[in-house]
């Protein structure tokens, strides 16, 4: 008797032990493999602000405005987009990393992240942020007033080599994307234009149908309802391909020019924030992408969609930060 009982004392320890193992390769599998990232958490309470660094009305504002409407009831929670201007950006991405890494602040990730502290004294850095989803890319195009004496993009080039340093353009702030292409323009078409900031595309569109500017630099989609009602005229775009909705306008490359360039638009939140916000945030604005409304406001006004989820996005931005970077520091050398 004390013989069987032993054996059956020796079976459910082995039973026991390998239930103990089993169950701790699962934890161990699931916490690896993310899946239990964000299943018993959940982002506190209270409001997501949106931290835009650029004026309203530029293809960054209008896209974050769509994105964040979209993707509120995924996360049963309003959220607020802020527009905080100044410095071409700086302002908006350095109270962006004074806020608390808890899920409710999220903000704009965009190449300015890592050329606007080469370009000024900027109280951030690009380690105080991460990104989580990306969600649109467009090339830049130079764009002139109806009005202008500029008909085509080789007027503009011959205007300019004729007088070096008096063509103005305008950009949405020294460091910022639109600044580095119309910078990488007139390196490549081997002429010097005067560069003139401003706190975003709306106001440099504003500036230029005023006629305090010759030109400036913008995305087609920023300027697609003043190019269709004729009070603005693209003059070439900095891309592979022609826009498909402005597909009379030459590229660069058409014109001997060897130049793409443009902007991506995604979405970050500081860089302290859990990894479980940061899940929670990226699948409510990747069913955001998807939403019909979201798809339909982006076709609308030619932004382009570009997904990529927080893992392709992270190692698409490590790729693209030494590109601008050296760009930026190649620039500024340069700056006026």
């Amino acid at each position: 008797m004390k013989k069987i009982f032993k054996t059956f004392l020796c079976v459910l320890s082995v039973i026991f032990v390998s239930a103990f193992i089993s169950g701790c390769s699962e934890m161990s599998s699931n916490n690896q493999n993310g899946k239990n990232s964000s299943k018993d958490y959940s982002l506190p309470n209270g409001d997501i602000t949106d931290i835009v660094p650029v004026a309203a009305g530029g293809g960054t504002d209008l896209t974050h405005r769509a994105i964040a409407e979209a993707a509120q009831e995924y996360l049963d929670k309003n959220i607020n987009v802020v527009n905080v201007t100044g410095a071409g950006g700086s302002v908006g991405f350095s109270q962006t990393a004074t806020k608390k890494a808890n899920g409710l602040t999220i903000h704009s990730y965009t190449s300015e992240i890592f050329t606007l502290p080469i370009f000024q004294k900027a109280s951030f850095s690009p380690d105080d942020f991460k990104p989580f989803i990306l969600m649109n890319e467009d090339p830049a195009a130079i764009v002139v007033p109806a009005n202008s004496e500029f008909e085509t993009i080789e007027d503009f080039i011959k205007a300019a080599k004729d007088k070096p340093g008096k063509i103005s353009i305008g950009n949405s702030g020294f460091g910022n994307i639109w600044h580095l292409s119309a910078a990488a323009f007139a390196n490549k078409a081997e002429v010097e234009l005067k560069h003139v900031p401003f706190d975003g595309a709306a106001p440099t569109l504003q500036a230029a149908l005023g006629g305090h500017i010759d030109a400036f630099v913008a995305s087609p989609p920023e300027v697609s309802s003043q190019v269709e009602t004729g009070t603005l005229r693209i003059l070439a775009v900095m891309a592979e391909e022609r826009s498909e909705k402005f597909s009379d306008v030459p590229t660069l490359k058409e014109k001997g020019i060897d130049l793409s360039i443009g902007t991506w638009r995604g979405l970050g939140v500081p860089a302290d924030t859990p990894d479980e916000a940061v899940q929670i945030l990226h699948d409510a604005f990747a069913k955001a992408v998807k939403e019909e409304d979201f798809q339909s406001f982006m076709k609308e006004r030619g932004l382009t969609i570009r997904y990529m989820n927080t893992e392709e996005f992270t190692q698409f931005v490590e790729g693209q930060r030494p590109f601008f970077e050296e760009l930026a520091k190649e620039v500024s050398k340069t700056k006026e």
